[in-house]
């Protein structure tokens, strides 16, 4: 069962912080934006090892 339901969260979404201001989903006190976050890589062990695959670099 997926938890997406036509490109909706059916549950509520909480907040999720980040540091990265280059990304365009990056606003104001270091919130993420993005509808969906998605993170990876499936055979990360730590924290250390995971990266955003949501993440998109703000064009200026």
């Amino acid at each position: 069962m997926s938890i997406f339901k036509d490109n909706q969260n059916e549950f509520e979404t909480p907040t999720v912080y980040c540091d990265v201001k280059n990304c365009v989903y990056h606003k104001g006190e270091d919130i993420c934006t993005a509808g969906r976050i998605r993170v990876g890589p499936s055979h990360a062990i730590s924290s250390y090892d995971t990266l955003c695959d949501t993440f998109k670099p703000e064009s200026k």
